[in-house]
């Protein structure tokens, strides 16, 4: 199961595909946007018709607000393709993060299993010890679990004491310090 998901997930937080109707609205948004845009754009285009074929029907040149008006839909026009060309990149990006997103909670999930079978841990404490890396409290890990405050407190000192670490603090760290590894700090030696 990943971490996000499931019974071991944050309340009210659903994570990734879960998300999507945020998404979704985001994305509607956007496109109603556009859709005012694409609207203004051709009733301005018709006023300019229309202002156009009086000026047919009276041999007179351009007049300037006549060709302020055709610079102004040019422009609304031009507004409108890069509006739609950068909602679709933004869409493609957030979709590349997700993915990416994805992945890496997949590749903690397998470090975390890697580490709880290195140090033997139950059934019960590793999820108390997943609860505890994202960040929940005693009590709030006894409430998701059913279980009392005092065994949560108990697997959890189990979990610490099993991991060699100083509480959740060293629980968090060692995972830190397992995915960043010896990466330096760009400009360091």
């Amino acid at each position: 199961m990943l971490i996000g998901a499931g019974p071991l997930a944050r309340p009210g937080h659903t994570g990734g595909r879960a998300d999507m109707p945020r998404n979704i609205n985001g994305s509607l948004v956007l496109l109603l946007t556009i859709a005012v845009q694409v609207t203004f754009a051709v009733l301005f285009l018709g006023f300019f018709a229309f202002d156009v074929s009086t000026i047919l029907t009276q041999p007179v040149g351009y007049s300037v607000r006549e060709l302020f008006e055709l610079f102004a839909v040019l422009a609304l026009i031009l507004s409108i393709a890069i509006n739609i060309v950068m909602i679709r990149r933004l869409l493609k990006r957030a979709a590349a993060a997700e993915q990416a997103l994805m992945i890496a909670r997949g590749a903690f999930q397998t470090l975390a299993e890697a580490e709880f079978d290195r140090w033997e841990l139950s059934r019960a404490e590793r999820e108390v010890a997943l609860l505890a890396i994202k960040g929940f409290s005693n009590a709030e890990i006894a409430e998701m679990t059913g279980k009392s405050e005092g065994t949560v407190k108990s697997q959890s000192a189990a979990v610490f004491r099993k991991a060699d670490v100083q509480g959740r603090i060293g629980l968090v760290t060692h995972f830190m310090e397992e995915i960043v590894g010896d990466t330096l700090v760009p400009g360091q030696d």
